[in-house]
């Protein structure tokens, strides 16, 4: 696996003050971060378990685990090269029925809209999509599924702006138009929207002089209304059904789900989302018991105990952690 603590971006930022100072980023954030890249690399060797993390306080700590999730998760998909013309696998889709988003093999204008059909015409390759016609050795095609629907996108069309931060592109595990412009559900976080959001505009920086860059830019996080939006992670209510969710997710392939706080311990566990779970539980939160006790009985009934591996064996101060294999899942 490598050391997983290098499988974060956290080892060489800087976290920004609301003095407007720079300082080292705390050693228990980082650690954080690679419990989260730890999870997503055990999900990738077809191993699927439960993490569970005492923490002093909840704040935080799913931005955290879950920045290290998407960091580690992440794979390229945007081959700007001539190889990687998607013109005649796009021929294969159906027509006027799926939602694509257009991401440009350069520049940081792409467009969502209704996929219509393909077009050779003298030599030219072309993408019928919304009303308009697109090169296809300019732009490549990213397939928007659930949580968007179909139905709901037909009045978000229109040209997008990938949006890429200044100064974030030595924060990511690969090409900015590529992680900022692409979807992919790499982890679901189950918690507080709102408190989840508030967190994300916490600014890190590489350098003393490079610009700020909120943690929600590499999180890329969204809820399930917040349509047309590119991801990388999801947040659901802790307070909903979990059959809501259940097989809607589960067909998306997350590597890991983040149980932020006690409660949603307690409501989710069983969930089976994805492969990992981590379990965030506050010590002294109103379901910390419940939670703990509920973790200890799904530990009981596990494979066997997982080892840390040796860029997180050093726990923080005030941190517990264990974490265990599926009976389901063998190596």
């Amino acid at each position: 696996m490598g050391s997983v603590m290098s499988r974060t971006p956290f080892g060489r930022a800087l976290l920004c003050t609301d003095q407007g100072e720079r300082v080292p980023f705390p050693g228990w954030a980082a650690w954080l971060a690679g419990v989260g890249a730890w999870a997503a690399e055990l999900t990738a060797a077809s191993r699927g378990g439960v993490i569970a993390v005492s923490v002093p306080a909840r704040e935080y700590a799913s931005i955290l685990v879950g920045c290290g999730v998407v960091y580690a998760a992440f794979r390229p998909q945007l081959n700007a090269a001539a190889e990687g013309n998607q013109f005649e696998n796009a021929a294969k889709l159906p027509r006027h029925q799926d939602v694509v988003r257009l991401v440009p093999t350069h520049g940081t204008g792409a467009f969502v809209g209704i996929f219509h059909g393909t077009l050779q015409d003298r030599g030219r390759k072309l993408f019928h999509v919304g009303g308009s016609w697109f090169p296809a050795d300019r732009y490549r095609i990213d397939l928007l599924r659930w949580p968007d629907v179909g139905s709901d996108l037909h009045e978000h069309t229109g040209t997008q702006s990938i949006g890429i931060p200044d100064g974030i592109h030595e924060l990511l595990p690969g090409p900015a138009a590529d992680f900022c412009g692409y979807s992919a559900l790499h982890c679901v976080i189950v918690g507080s929207v709102s408190q989840t959001q508030a967190e994300s505009e916490t600014l890190v920086a590489v350098t003393a002089s490079s610009p700020p860059i909120a943690l929600g830019a590499l999180l890329r996080a969204r809820a399930v209304r917040d349509i047309a939006r590119q991801y990388r992670s999801l947040v659901l209510p802790s307070g909903d059904d979990p059959e809501k969710y259940r097989v809607l997710v589960t067909k998306r392939s997350p590597a890991v789900t983040i149980l932020d706080g006690a409660a949603s311990v307690c409501r989710w566990l069983g969930s089976g989302m994805a492969p990992m779970a981590i379990a965030l539980v506050e010590r002294h939160g109103a379901s910390s018991e419940a939670a703990a006790d509920l973790l200890e009985g799904h530990r009981a009934r596990s494979l066997r105990d997982l080892p840390l591996p040796a860029g997180l064996a050093q726990v923080p101060s005030g941190i517990e952690v264990v974490a265990w294999q599926n009976r389901e899942t063998s190596l």
